[in-house]
């Protein structure tokens, strides 16, 4: 049964893929015609309620598949290098890169690079289209001076070793998209035909382990609705970036977050706001709110505050504050998102406005991970300067 969820899960995503290729299509069509629009809702819903069948058998109808991963518990212990690679024994995992790059001439890009693993069951398989996980990539630049925004994502089963990762060293690939390296350095590689990038990057401050101890716990519900949660908040980066037949050379800065977790948000939480910010003075900011279904946030929401000399300090819920100034609506789901914010960190003497750098930077990706939200390159102005990313989900 679960085999047969599945395949068609990925048989989902394929039509899927194909319905929104053809809305591609309509997209000049979305401020003045509505079949552009229609074309997007429809497809929203389909893509839902297609999903939602699917993840409710899969989850709820065979429940020994959550019993096969093991939980992340407070006494967790991070190990460098082996949380680096591939865990087995988790339901689901990233490694998630963000940056801000320019080349010679000072031109500005942002860019977002994602390697999703989620594990689905642990059956051995004498065929090898057994499906055991579904590798999941996505891939976004910004153009700061072009006012543009290309995303593309992928998905694939790792039957024929299009997408895998590595249990032994840093390496994960889906399609054109690679991560590989060693805690030290790391290489990342993502096309989708006429976007690319090629960089290599190294940390310059040690590693961070929010949390307690590198233990992120992300609800009032359960302590085992919690994530392995490290980062490297500064990481030195230079390569080539490539929007159709112009290569720019370029360098810059990134910020890597490793996500090791099994559960997913309690049944209360509707989504979360992340902001990883990098501050002209050196120093970086990560904070988080998740928010619940009632308009509530919840305790468990945190942050990072790290000093330039790569020591940091945990933050809790009401050492920081984080207050939407305006709002923008996507012409693409509808979804509402804030798109202003002051962030306030009085112990750290901090007052900070965030706004978008490119105003449409949603990532809709029915195809693959079967949602959207919106993540894209800010300026931050106040007390500091600086430049963040922000993700926000569950609008």
């Amino acid at each position: 049964m679960r085999q047969l969820v599945i395949n068609l899960f990925l048989l989902i995503n394929r039509s899927i893929k194909q319905s929104f290729c053809h809305c591609e299509h309509l997209k000049g069509e979305w401020q003045s015609h509505a079949k552009g629009r229609d074309c997007f809702a429809v497809l929203a819903m389909t893509s839902l309620m297609a999903r939602l069948g699917i993840l409710f058998i899969l989850f709820f109808y065979i429940p020994a598949a959550a019993q096969e991963y093991r939980d992340v518990t407070s006494d967790y212990t991070v190990k460098v290098p082996e949380d680096f690679f591939y865990k087995k024994d988790y339901r689901v995992q990233w490694w998630y890169f963000t940056g801000h790059l320019h080349d010679e001439s000072g031109r500005e890009f942002g860019y977002e690079l994602t390697f999703f693993v989620v594990n689905v069951q642990k059956r051995d398989y004498s065929s090898r289209f057994g499906v055991n996980r579904v590798y999941i990539s996505h891939f976004a630049v910004s153009d700061i001076l072009g006012n543009t925004f290309h995303f593309s994502d992928s998905a694939d089963a790792g039957i024929y070793e299009y997408a895998g990762a590595d249990d032994k060293q840093l390496k994960v690939w889906t399609g054109n998209n690679v991560l590989e390296g060693t805690y030290k350095g790391m290489l990342v590689k993502a096309s989708d035909g006429n976007i690319s990038i090629d960089l290599h990057m190294e940390p310059v401050k040690p590693l961070v382990l929010n949390g307690k101890n590198g233990y992120s716990r992300k609800s009032e519900e359960s302590p085992l609705i919690a994530s392995v949660y490290f980062s490297y908040t500064r990481m030195n980066t230079q390569g080539k970036l490539t929007i159709g037949d112009k290569v720019y050379h370029v360098k810059g800065k990134s910020w890597f977050d490793r996500e090791i977790s099994t559960r997913g948000l309690g049944e209360k939480q509707a989504g979360w706001d992340w902001f990883a910010v990098h501050l002209d003075d050196n120093r970086e900011i990560m904070l988080y709110m998740l928010r619940n279904k009632d308009g509530s946030i919840d305790r468990n929401s945190s942050g990072t505050f790290v000093y330039q000399d790569g020591r940091y300090r945990i933050l809790e819920k009401d050492d920081f504050s984080i207050t939407t100034l305006s709002y923008y609506s996507s012409n693409k789901t509808g979804a509402r998102y804030p798109s202003r914010w002051e962030i306030k960190i009085p112990s750290e003497k901090i007052t900070l406005r965030l706004s978008p750098l490119i105003q449409d930077q949603e990532v809709v990706a029915f195809s693959t991970s079967g949602n959207y939200y919106w993540e894209g390159a800010c300026r931050v102005e106040g007390s500091v300067r600086g430049r963040a990313y922000v993700e926000m989900t569950g609008y």
